[in-house]
Parts: C-alpha cells; sequence; structure tokens
C-alpha cells in the first residue's frame, strides 16, 4: 500500500502530465491543420548551356534561367516575375518573361504549380542582359550604388500576391556586376 501522502502526489502528476499532453495534442492538430495552407516557393537563378544536337559543349548556347519550385502545401499560381532591390526600403520591379522560344522549353506565364512542380523560364543571355535597363537603372538612383547591387534578388510573384526571392547564383551576379560597370561609365559621360 501507498502511503497518502504519495498517492497525493502521484494523483497531481498525473494530472500535470494529462493537462501537458492535452496542450500538446492540440498545437499538434493545429499544426497540421494549417499546413495545407503553407505557401513557399523557392526560386533560383541561373546561366544555363544549352547543347544543340550534333554540337560540342564548346559550340553550346548559354541561357539564363529562373526556376521556381513549389515546396510548399497549398497550389499556387505564378504571375509575373520580378527582382528586389534595396536593404531597408525594398522596391520590387517586374521583368516581361521571352516570347514563346519552344527551343529553349521555357514555360508561360501564368502557371499554377502544385506541391513538387516548378516553373522553369529561359532565354538566351544577351536577351538577358539586353532586359536589364530599368534594373540597372534603380540600382544607380539607390544612394548607396554598390550596396543595392550586392542586395538585388531575383523572384517570382502570385496570385494571392505573396512574392518569393532568392540571390542569384555566381554566373548572373557577375553579369549584373559587369553591366552595371558599363550602364555606369555610359552614364557618366552624359
Amino acid at each position: 500500500m501507498l502511503d497518502p501522502e504519495v498517492r497525493q502526489w502521484l494523483d497531481i502528476g498525473a494530472e500535470y502530465l494529462t493537462a501537458v499532453g492535452t496542450v500538446g495534442a492540440v498545437i499538434v492538430a493545429l499544426y497540421f491543420s494549417g499546413k495545407d495552407r503553407w505557401e513557399k516557393i523557392s526560386v533560383s537563378a541561373a546561366i544555363h548551356h544549352f547543347v544543340p544536337p550534333g554540337r560540342t559543349f564548346a559550340e553550346s548556347i548559354r541561357l539564363y534561367g529562373l526556376t521556381a519550385t513549389n515546396i510548399g502545401f497549398a497550389s499556387l499560381t505564378v504571375q509575373k516575375l520580378c527582382w528586389r532591390v534595396g536593404v531597408f526600403r525594398t522596391k520590387a520591379l517586374y521583368v516581361i518573361p521571352p516570347g514563346p522560344l519552344e527551343e529553349w522549353a521555357t514555360d508561360h506565364l501564368p502557371k499554377t504549380l502544385r506541391r513538387g512542380d516548378w516553373l522553369t523560364v529561359r532565354g538566351p543571355e544577351q536577351q538577358f542582359i539586353d532586359g536589364l535597363t530599368p534594373l540597372l537603372e534603380q540600382v544607380g538612383e539607390h544612394p548607396f550604388p554598390t550596396l543595392a547591387l550586392r542586395s538585388v534578388q531575383v523572384g517570382v510573384e502570385t496570385s494571392t500576391g505573396k512574392r518569393f526571392f532568392a540571390r542569384p547564383n555566381w554566373d548572373v551576379t557577375k553579369i549584373l556586376r559587369e553591366q552595371f560597370d558599363v550602364f555606369r561609365k555610359s552614364h557618366s559621360h552624359r
């Protein structure tokens, strides 16, 4: 037989454990009930090489490519491609995707992405460079252009108005720096 005082402490401990278990069960239930509404897109931008049939890698065509993958649980529709400039006062600039270039396996916007689906937009590197003028102008207007250039991110905007961004890879960053240097020099002579 247990001492009545020990039994009382065991009963109190059991009640506390039951309460903690109940709170934990409610938290887990709330977590899983909202999980199907999570919106998350992983974005990457890189330079790819397209090797035409019968050609070597040295004869490849350099393509700018943006990939957006739905890693959330909700289905999302990607409406626009965009850039983000700035650290504290960020500004989003929208990009017009390349026209129908079936040769490059480019998806067309808008595109609905379920969990695990992705969107790929590709275009020739020169077309990408030619479309950088609005971005470079925005960077040039910033009080600290070098800092603004380092803060540039590429992204997508969904039909719900949410934007998802990521830093471009090294090749794209290098192109941005080179083009910004050319842009600065061309505008300093005016």
